[in-house]
C-alpha cells in the first residue's frame, strides 16, 4: 500500500465513520453534536496518553493536550472541568429537521393555548409550516425538503385538509432500547481497541481473525450464514463456560486482586453489491482476503 501512515489512518477512519454516520443520521445527530463528542474523545485520549507517557496522574497538562489535539486551551479547560461529561445537544449542528421540530414543540408562536404543537397550514406569513422552517431550519426555502424528510420518518403527518401535524419530538427513526445502543458503543470500542493494540504492539498482538469471500454467489449466503451461526454459537457457548468458570473469577471475598476483562466476540458481516457505490470498500479481486467468508475476533484488556 502506498501513501503515508497518516493518509492510511485517515482512510481507515473514514471507513469506520461510514456506518456510524448512518446510525447518527437515523438518530437525528448532526455534525455539530458529533464534533462536540469528537473533542471530548480527543481530550480523553490525550489525557490517557499523558498518564502513560508522562505520568500526569494528578492534573493533566492543558498546554500539552492543546498542542496534541489542536483544540484551544479554553476548550480543553472546559472539557476537563466537565470531567468529559457528554454535553446536552445544542442547536448548532443539529439536523435541520430536528431544529424545526424543536421549535415547533418549544416556541409559543407555533403552539396551541395548551402548549402543544399547533396543526399548521403549509403556507402563510405567520404560524405556518413555511414560517416555522424559515425561523428554525437555518436555511430559506427549505420547507419542502424538510417536510418530505419528516413525513418519511413519521415525525409528522399531513392531514386531509392539507395542514401538518407534529407527531414526535424528535426526528430519530431508530427505536432501539438503551441496552442495545450501549452495546453498539461497547462492541465498537472493544474491536477498535484490539486493532489499535495490534498496531502499537506487533510483537504481542491479540487474536484477530477475519475470513471473507468478497465474490460469493448470493444463492448460497443463507445456507452459509446458518452454518456459521450454528458453529459460532456452539463455540461461543463453550468459551463462555470456560471463561466464566468460578475458579478463574475474582469474587467479593478476594479484595486484594484487581480484576481484568477478557473476552471473545464473534459476528457475521455481509455487504450488498451496492456497498461499493455508496462509498464502502469491497476488496479488489487480487486481494488475498477476498477468497474467504467469516470474521471472528478475540480481545483481552485490563480494567483500571
Amino acid at each position: 500500500m502506498s501513501g503515508s501512515p497518516k493518509e492510511a489512518v485517515r482512510n481507515a477512519v473514514l471507513r469506520l465513520l461510514m456506518p456510524l454516520a448512518r446510525v447518527m443520521l437515523r438518530a437525528g445527530i448532526g455534525v455539530g453534536e458529533f464534533t462536540s463528542l469528537a473533542k471530548i474523545a480527543y481530550v480523553r485520549a490525550s489525557v490517557a496518553q499523558g498518564r502513560e507517557a508522562h505520568g500526569e496522574h494528578a492534573r493533566p497538562n492543558v498546554s500539552r493536550i492543546s498542542v496534541e489535539t489542536g483544540l484551544t486551551r479554553v476548550d480543553v479547560d472546559a472539557i476537563l472541568a466537565s470531567d468529559g461529561e457528554v454535553p446536552a445537544a445544542g442547536e448548532r449542528g443539529w439536523q435541520r429537521a430536528e431544529r424545526v421540530l424543536s421549535g415547533w414543540w418549544n416556541d409559543a408562536e407555533f403552539q396551541t393555548e395548551d402548549g402543544l404543537p399547533a396543526v399548521l397550514p403549509l403556507k402563510g406569513a405567520r404560524k405556518s409550516f413555511v414560517a416555522l422552517c424559515d425561523r428554525y431550519s437555518g436555511e430559506q426555502n427549505s420547507s419542502g425538503r424538510i417536510l418530505e424528510s419528516l413525513l418519511r420518518v413519521r415525525a409528522v403527518k399531513k392531514r386531509e385538509d392539507g395542514r401538518v401535524q407534529a407527531l414526535s419530538r424528535t426526528y430519530a427513526t431508530v427505536r432501539w432500547n438503551p441496552e442495545g445502543i450501549e452495546a453498539l458503543g461497547v462492541h465498537l470500542s472493544e474491536h477498535c481497541a484490539t486493532l489499535a493494540h495490534n498496531l502499537e504492539h506487533p510483537s504481542r498482538p491479540r487474536l484477530l481473525r477475519r475470513v471473507v469471500n468478497a465474490r460469493l454467489n448470493p444463492r448460497f449466503a443463507p445456507m452459509l450464514i446458518r452454518d456459521m451461526e450454528q458453529q459460532a454459537t456452539s463455540f461461543a457457548n463453550s468459551v463462555d463456560d470456560a471463561l466464566n468458570d468460578r475458579q478463574y473469577t475474582v469474587t467479593d471475598k478476594d479484595r486484594e486482586t484487581q480484576p481484568m476483562q477478557l473476552g471473545l466476540a464473534v459476528y457475521v458481516f455481509e455487504e450488498s453489491p451496492e456497498a461499493e457505490e455508496s462509498g464502502e470498500h469491497i476488496p479488489p479481486r487480487d486481494d488475498p482476503s477476498s477468497r474467504r467468508v467469516r470474521r471472528t475476533r478475540a480481545k483481552g484488556s485490563a480494567r483500571g
